[in-house]
């Protein structure tokens, strides 16, 4: 099974207002985690209190790191034709798409959400949230609301859940 499993964290929710301040990108091949890239990158509009709550990112930690906009190439480069997993997949392919947008970049690759696997395959659940859902699949995490530890986290989270459908599957036939 190979993947790259993708996280950011921004400087809001918007993609249209905010912008990207880390990113990650796990590569797995044949079930087995492989390469990561990860940067943290520079806003040109400062980072809010809000944001800085969440995941710990300050400016003293981006002012020299370059720009989101500037390591596109590299990340895209990265994923080549690879399925993209994220947990809650619309929040970061919005931020991801928008700049790809500005850049002038046509990307469109195919897209694995965790958030809606666990939803269809572990609907009892009382939080679908990264953390929780771990938990539940016994993933173990060295933290959260940093891109490479969740998208780490992400990428198990995925092939524990891709076992589960599989599972589910052979109950339907049999």
């Amino acid at each position: 099974m190979n993947f790259t499993a993708f996280d950011l964290e921004t400087t809001g929710l918007s993609p249209e207002s905010s912008e990207v301040v880390e990113f990650a990108a796990v590569r797995v091949r044949g079930g087995e985690l492989d390469l990561n890239l990860a940067s943290l990158c520079r806003p040109l509009h400062g980072i809010s209190y809000g944001a800085m709550r969440v995941n710990g990112i300050t400016y003293d930690m981006v002012a020299d790191k370059p720009t989101f906009a500037e390591l596109l190439p590299s990340l895209l480069s990265f994923f080549g034709d690879d399925t993209i997993v994220c947990h809650n997949a619309p929040f970061d392919m919005s931020f991801l798409m928008s700049y790809c947008r500005k850049a002038g970049v046509s990307y469109s690759p195919k897209i694995q959400d965790t958030l809606q696997m666990a939803r269809r395959l572990l609907p009892g659940l009382p939080s679908r949230s990264l953390e929780p859902l771990a938990a539940h699949l016994n993933v173990r995490s060295d933290g959260y609301h940093r891109a490479l530890a969740d998208a780490t986290v992400t990428a198990k989270v995925y092939l524990k859940l891709m076992e589960l459908d599989i599972a589910a599957d052979r109950t339907d036939i049999q």
